[in-house]
């Protein structure tokens, strides 16, 4: 086991002469609760926190065996921990699943934030996670009056929820009496926790011995007066999300960094020992433009995990006869062999005529390609335009399920050709 480096403190006026530890070295555990219980708080709070809390999950190996901090699954296969975390070759949100970390994918850093962006290998299907918006006017020291803050501003009088997968608490709540100043030392008991904290203020956290990051933060005392649910952060806990809630939904508002005591939580009426996150609000333009937009055709590539040769238009890297432009094209996955995406052709009779006819469903909202329908009578010469095809560009009509057909159909019929043929070129732009 590592020691935990403890770190000397220049840039926090508020917190002078106290040292600052990172959360990443030694096993991990769960959240401290002023309680010091180790089995409370085990399952989410409540059905409206229930998103947020699945969505934290243990950085670590396949087996679980070798962890290294905490992430936050936002949005498909991609999740926010602290820049210091070393990012393992797993995720588990429940401890018993593991989800492969996509090792080719190089993590998104913003400039000097301890804040990352990495993608994991297959999507865990849980539900998305909003981030807490950057928007006018957001300033958490103004505070506010009457009723609850805008979703755009936190106050220092804001709860929010944190979950994290860091250390608990050594005595197991022996000599707790509810009211009094608690200290806690860590523990090796884990398992995933939520508490509640409430954002004391908004600080600038740069300039600190051995910790090489600037960044907008948030920062929380240890109450003693705050319930027995408050909760410290501990080892293994960067990564780790603090939540807010505002017109019935629940958003990350800070990713969990740093600590000012070293191997131990302290919850006084006097908020000495602090909690410090990333500020998300100050950031959340830039995390949302780091993710690869899955509607254009390098971000559905990076999306799948296609680099390198794989990521070649004709590469077809799951034998299926289908390259990797037209599984875009198609709404396939290229890691998948199914030739079931591929557009399908039929006969169809109008005014006792019969007309050869092709369509093909593709996702909503596609860009950088267009699909252009052809026909020929010789399987040679291809025009290079729709000419023959009725309704070449008809009007898309949505499925419901965030598809949409297009149907295109030959203008001469069979009738009156020896031999026909239709398809179907998807060209990028």
């Amino acid at each position: 086991m590592q020691k935990l480096p403890t770190l000397g403190l220049r840039g926090l006026p508020l917190l002078a002469q106290l040292a600052i530890s990172c959360l990443t070295t030694a096993p991990l555990h769960a959240l401290i609760l002023y309680s010091g219980l180790n089995s409370e708080n085990l399952s989410a709070p409540d059905s409206e926190r229930e998103a947020i809390f699945d969505a934290v999950a243990s950085v670590c190996n396949s087996s679980g065996s070798s962890r290294n901090g905490s992430a936050v699954r936002i949005r498909g296969k991609y999740m926010l921990t602290a820049r210091h975390v070393s990012t393992n070759s797993h995720v588990t949100f429940d401890g018993s699943t593991f989800w492969a970390r996509d090792t080719a994918f190089t993590p998104i850093t913003f400039d000097d934030v301890d804040l990352k962006l990495f993608k994991l290998i297959e999507d865990p299907g849980i539900t998305e996670i909003e981030l807490h918006s950057s928007d006018a006017g957001d300033d958490v020291s103004s505070g506010f009056s009457g009723g609850r803050p805008p979703f755009n501003l936190i106050s220092t009088e804001v709860t929010g929820t944190l979950v994290g997968w860091g250390r608990g608490s050594s005595e197991n709540g022996s000599g707790f009496v509810e009211g009094d100043d608690q200290t806690w030392t860590w523990a090796n008991t884990y398992s995933k926790r939520w508490g509640t904290n409430r954002i004391d203020s908004s600080t600038t956290i740069s300039d600190i011995d051995d910790y090489d990051y600037s960044y907008t933060g948030l920062s929380i005392d240890l109450d003693s007066d705050a319930g027995t649910d408050e909760a410290g952060l501990a080892v293994h806990d960067s990564g780790s999300g603090i939540f807010v809630e505002n017109d019935g939904i629940w958003r990350l508002a800070g990713i969990a960094t740093l600590v000012t005591t070293d191997g131990s939580s302290t919850f006084s009426s006097s908020g000495q020992d602090n909690n410090f996150f990333v500020r998300i609000s100050s950031y959340a333009s830039e995390i949302e433009a780091a993710i690869p937009d899955l509607n254009t055709l390098s971000g559905w590539k990076t999306d799948h995990s296609l680099y390198g040769t794989d990521a070649d238009n004709d590469a077809d890297t799951d034998g299926d006869g289908i390259g990797q432009l037209l599984e875009y094209a198609l709404g396939g996955d290229p890691n998948v062999n199914d030739i079931s995406i591929l557009p399908r052709s039929t006969l169809v009779e109008e005014n006792g005529k019969q007309y050869l006819e092709i369509s093909l469903t593709r996702p909503t909202g596609l860009t950088g390609i267009s699909y252009l329908p052809q026909t020929s009578s010789d399987l040679n010469n291809w025009p290079s335009d729709s000419s023959g095809i009725v309704d070449a560009s008809p009007t898309p009509g949505d499925n419901g399920d965030g598809t949409e057909t297009l149907i295109y159909r030959r203008s001469q019929a069979v009738t009156e050709s020896d031999q026909a043929f239709i398809r179907i070129e998807v060209i990028e732009n």
